[in-house]
């Protein structure tokens, strides 16, 4: 019986990864650099990020 336990455990964890992996190819899927965080143009884009979400809505509503 503790055979299937500790079988079950090693799938879930294997299926969260899987989907913790899938996840995280999605979040960076925009990304031209793909989550590396180790050059100057990603830099560049994260701040060009920042500013676009700053900006005033044209309508006040």
């Amino acid at each position: 019986m503790w055979q299937y336990i500790v079988l079950a455990i090693v799938l879930l964890a294997a299926l969260a990864y899987v989907g913790y992996r899938v996840w995280q190819t999605f979040q960076t899927a925009k990304d031209p650099c793909h989550g590396c965080a180790g050059c100057a143009i990603h830099d560049q884009l994260k701040t060009k990020r920042k500013l676009k979400g700053r900006k005033k809505p044209v309508c006040f509503k």
